[in-house]
């Protein structure tokens, strides 16, 4: 059964719920801020380019055949083992590929 309260009137149960609730949103806050952020393991060719901060040259890269290793995922779509890109990365990324004289 529902009771009708005016819009100022401030009822224990009102109160009680109130506080609960703000409890329980202070302790869901504090759970998230303790978690480090998950990064995926695997990414595609545009999460790879904006992981190494080179969007518009990986597709090139990929054509070239001097990007990380990937997996064939699907037709056209392959994924990058973040540690292989790091790796990449580490070595030169594709000017470890360029001709030396």
């Amino acid at each position: 059964m529902r009771t009708d309260h005016t819009a100022g009137e401030d009822t224990p149960t009102a109160a009680l719920l109130r506080e609960c609730a703000a409890k329980a949103v202070d302790a869901l806050l504090a759970e998230l801020r303790r978690r480090p952020i998950v990064q995926p393991e695997w990414l595609s060719l545009q999460e790879a380019a904006i992981y190494c901060d080179s969007e518009q040259q990986f597709s090139d890269f990929v054509k070239r055949r001097i990007a990380p290793p990937s997996v064939l995922f699907f037709r056209n779509a392959c994924r990058f083992k973040r540690s292989a890109v790091d790796a990449w990365c580490a070595a030169g990324g594709p000017s470890q590929f360029t001709k030396k004289q």
